[in-house]
């Protein structure tokens, strides 16, 4: 449940505010694609990008989390650890 409200508030906080700032900008019905309009409504425009942010900042989240894990949580990996006489030893890397 950590993990998952780490993911999702971070994301909804990211989709919330690039929502108001597209839309202080461009208004819904002016949004066409090959002259024909995208949305019938605002609130389908409004809610369509708020959930397709939503979804964008969740990913970028997630590569966050990914990225921030310990070595040994990925894989279990566990470096070898030296013995102490090679570990005097500057000759051997």
């Amino acid at each position: 449940m950590r993990k998952a409200m780490l993911l999702f508030w971070p994301s909804f906080v990211i989709a919330g505010l690039a929502s108001a700032t597209f839309f202080s900008i461009f208004d819904p019905f002016e949004l066409r694609l090959h002259g024909m309009q995208l949305f019938a409504d605002k609130r389908t425009a409004y809610t369509f990008f708020l959930l397709a942010a939503w979804a964008f900042g969740a990913l970028n989240t997630a590569v966050v989390l990914l990225l921030a894990k310990a070595p040994q949580e990925i894989n279990g990996y566990c470096p070898l650890a030296r013995a102490p006489a090679e570990a005097g030893n500057p000759d051997q890397p």
